[in-house]
């Protein structure tokens, strides 16, 4: 986690690495994009909703990110696309912290902890359309 200085608000936020599927980084920049705010923005409420329900506490898996440093694998002497990027999670210090504090009780990564927030906002919180209407026909037929 690393501390950073806004030049033009002199606020400090910290920077948090991890490694998420590209399509679920894209997503999330569509859904703060619809909203109307930067993705750090949409991160934070992320975060403070993340912790005021606790998803983790109601059965919510720890998502591991361990493996995952690489963009490319080798197959048969070829590189091949792992559809994984890394994201930079920007937040206000006191929630960084508090990712932190939540990382060492959890035994978790910090990593693994954005990750699997970022998870739990685009797939649960606020799912794709066609996840929505997956679940949709599932409960249908077994109502």
């Amino acid at each position: 986690m690393r501390v950073f200085t806004d030049k033009k608000t002199k606020e400090q936020y910290v920077e948090i690495p991890t490694r998420a599927p590209a399509k679920m980084q894209i997503y999330a920049k569509t859904l703060a994009f619809a909203g109307g705010k930067p993705l750090k923005v949409m991160y934070r409420e992320a975060a403070e909703r993340f912790f005021k329900e606790e998803p983790w506490s109601q059965g919510l898996a720890w998502r591991p990110t361990k493996g995952l440093t690489t963009t490319l694998k080798d197959t048969v002497g070829q590189k091949e696309a792992t559809g994984w990027m890394q994201v930079n999670m920007r937040f206000p210090v006191e929630i960084g912290n508090q990712l932190e504090q939540l990382s060492i009780a959890q035994n978790v990564s910090l990593s693994s902890i954005c990750y699997t927030m970022l998870y739990w906002w685009t797939w649960w919180v606020y799912p794709p359309a066609s996840e929505r209407a997956r679940r949709e026909a599932f409960l249908r037929k077994n109502g």
